[in-house]
């Protein structure tokens, strides 16, 4: 298994915004980072020698609508995202998306990659890196079919308030959903479904 490999924290807000807006773009990027450190540290490539057999099978499609919600890709909290995912890493996709309501206020945010992970144990790993990333309380969930792995989900703490999150991984996926923190906190249970539902709908088997 690869050593984990943790970013520097923290990383400077988006300029020009304003001192609330400062802040919350701050700890997405924040978490975000920090989760993006765990893909960072796993082995993705095309072609790996003694890999598992659905190694790299499954891609990410987030759908352009999710229980209501509308796909941004574009915007602050994106760019956000995206800074906070650093350089892509060769041999993965990485995603970076929101889903907001109809007034277009962000409801989930989405970040993370495919590609071809090696790690014989997804679980584990989770089980291991979560409470190294400052995640609190987290708990394993079901992860849904057909890909497998692994799902666990727990609550980060940060300045602005605590922040909800689950994170799934597998052979072909890491991806981590969280609930805006400027927004009341949702139970584990309640984002593990959601996040069970738009794995479903967004990790779909390679042509």
């Amino acid at each position: 298994m690869n050593e984990i490999i943790q970013p520097p924290l923290p990383y400077q807000p988006v300029p020009q915004a304003p001192r609330k807006r400062r802040l919350v773009l701050r700890t997405v990027v924040t978490v975000l980072a920090v989760g993006a450190g765990v893909f960072f540290g796993r082995t993705a490539v095309n072609a790996v020698l003694g890999a598992p057999d659905d190694a790299g099978r499954y891609r990410l499609t987030p759908p352009a609508a999710f229980q209501g919600l509308i796909l941004q890709d574009s915007g602050p909290r994106v760019d956000a995202i995206k800074e906070g995912q650093g350089a892509r890493k060769p041999g993965t996709e990485p995603v970076a998306v929101v889903y907001a309501d109809q007034s277009g206020t962000a409801q989930l945010v989405v970040s993370g990659a495919s590609g071809t992970f090696t790690d014989g144990d997804p679980g584990a790993e989770l089980t291991k890196s979560l409470p190294a990333m400052g995640v609190n309380g987290a708990t394993t969930q079901d992860a849904g079919t057909p890909a497998g792995g692994a799902m666990r989900c727990g609550t980060f703490t940060t300045g602005a308030g605590p922040l909800t999150l689950c994170m799934w991984a597998d052979h072909s996926s890491l991806v981590t959903v969280t609930v805006p923190v400027e927004h009341a906190p949702v139970t584990l249970e309640t984002l593990a479904g959601q996040t069970r539902a738009l794995r479903a709908a967004m990790e779909v088997p390679k042509a």
